[in-house]
């Protein structure tokens, strides 16, 4: 088994499988949203078929080069096709794939890797062994098979309250296909935190990515004017909230919940079996996210760097090291 950077002729071949086997965020669409910063590697079998998948994005800073996952993205976007139905073999085949990826990422030339994987990746033990720092991650997935009144009883009761509030002092939720009102909405609550918003990657992805094939996108409006709003991309089978801003100067506490509550429930009537509300580890984030009933679900970051540097983290960054 072996990687090698994939070539043009075996990219329809890789979204087949990514699409198959992974997320809507190991597909080429996606991929080249980072043209330039972005590799994409092929994982091959001892004959030379294609068994999987991921890319490296590179980022320089202060000099030093890092691998992570490209903005705005959950993960580097790996899958693997596993043939075995037998459970140990079925073991067996990961840690082959995963064994050789650690290596692979392991030979790069970097400073600082630190990248996360789908939460169906749970076998890190290879990475373990390399010598990476594994630490868990964690997200809301809401199962969409469910019935609407089981969906209903699953949301706290803050977060019923928030929608019916909504609902009751007017706010009106609307599907959008003007991506500026979600572009504004983020901007502001960037600015709001106090954060950079990376608005080249933003526009990438609202401008030149988003369709109603692969997005939904609603936005709640008072008085006519647009005060929060919740964008996800989907795949065949999964809705993932990426992107959300509000308004902080039209506060209701309603607005947000209104929005999600919306996206949530267009993607279950689309078809789709689950809704990822790509977690977060800010409480405020996380405690905002669990009202809305999804099961908790760990995913996986890796982290790793010299000892000099290492060292330093762990005075800045100890959720890394």
């Amino acid at each position: 088994m072996y990687i090698s950077e994939l070539a043009p002729e075996r990219e329809p071949q890789y979204d087949e499988m990514a699409l198959q086997y992974g997320t809507i965020f190991c597909t080429t669409q996606w991929a080249n949203l980072f043209a330039g910063r972005i590799k994409r590697y092929g994982i091959y079998d001892k004959g030379g078929s294609l068994a999987g998948g991921f890319y490296t994005y590179l980022e320089k800073k202060f000099g030093f080069s890092v691998y992570r996952n490209p903005p705005f993205t959950p993960s580097v976007g790996f899958f693997a096709r596993i043939g075995s139905s037998n459970p140990a073999a079925v073991i067996d085949e990961w840690k082959k794939i995963l064994s050789v990826t650690a290596d692979f990422i392991e030979g790069e030339s970097f400073t600082l890797v630190m990248c996360s994987f789908d939460a169906k990746i749970i076998d890190m033990q290879p990475f373990i062994w390399k010598g990476f720092k594994v630490s868990p991650r964690y997200t809301y997935i809401l199962d969409l098979s469910i019935t609407n009144d089981d969906m209903w009883k699953r949301l706290s009761h803050e977060r019923r309250k928030n929608i019916v509030k909504g609902a009751k002092d007017g706010l009106v939720v609307k599907i959008i296909h003007d991506f500026t009102i979600i572009k504004d909405l983020v901007l502001k609550t960037y600015s709001r935190q106090s954060k950079e918003a990376n608005e080249f990657y933003l526009n990438k992805i609202l401008f030149e990515f988003a369709d109603d094939s692969n997005s939904i996108s609603f936005a709640t409006f008072q008085g006519g004017q647009p005060i929060a709003c919740s964008f996800c991309v989907y795949d065949r089978s999964t809705a993932y909230y990426i992107i959300g801003g509000y308004d902080s100067q039209q506060k209701h506490h309603g607005a947000g919940a209104l929005s999600m509550w919306a996206a949530i429930n267009y993607a279950k009537e689309a078809g789709l079996r689950y809704f990822d509300f790509e977690g977060s580890m800010s409480p405020q984030i996380e405690r905002y996210f669990r009202g809305f009933g999804g099961q908790l679900t760990p995913y996986y970051q890796i982290a790793k760097t010299s000892l000099p540097l290492e060292l330093l983290l762990k005075f800045y960054r100890r959720d890394l090291f």
